[in-house]
């Protein structure tokens, strides 16, 4: 088991990284919308990674607050609790990030049997309506 001591230097770690990969990420958005705004379009896999930092960003607003007002650092694990999204995407561990892919998969899943077996029943009726 790890120590009070050491989990807290993991943690400062951890938001260290996270900070960094944002920062990072931000100078990549800024050249992005630089392009865009001289009239260059982006490929799908730059627009979706634009989208995704500047979701980020406004992610990370109201983060700011609990680093701002003194002592309410402590409260974050409660309002990560209540509201899991809150961080922005630099900041997800390796298990958190594995569960959202999980959960995404078994959502596709179902939709995609729905969906067969919404053709499946269309299908039937175009037969009995023919037939």
């Amino acid at each position: 088991k790890k120590s009070i001591g050491q989990k807290i230097v993991d943690e400062l770690k951890h938001y260290y990284h996270g900070f960094r990969l944002l920062w990072i990420d931000t100078k990549i958005a800024a050249r992005m919308l630089w392009r865009i705004l001289h009239g260059n379009t982006l490929s799908r896999r730059e627009r979706r990674q634009f989208l995704r930092i500047c979701a980020d960003l406004f992610r990370l607003v109201p983060f700011l607050v609990f680093l701002v007002v003194p002592f309410m650092e402590f409260l974050l694990p409660v309002a990560l609790k209540l509201f899991p999204n809150m961080l922005p995407s630099t900041f997800e561990t390796k298990s958190k990030k594995e569960e959202r892919l999980k959960k995404e998969l078994r959502v596709k899943l179902e939709l995609a049997k729905f969906l067969q077996d919404t053709i499946e029943e269309m299908a039937l009726k175009n037969k009995a309506a023919k037939g």
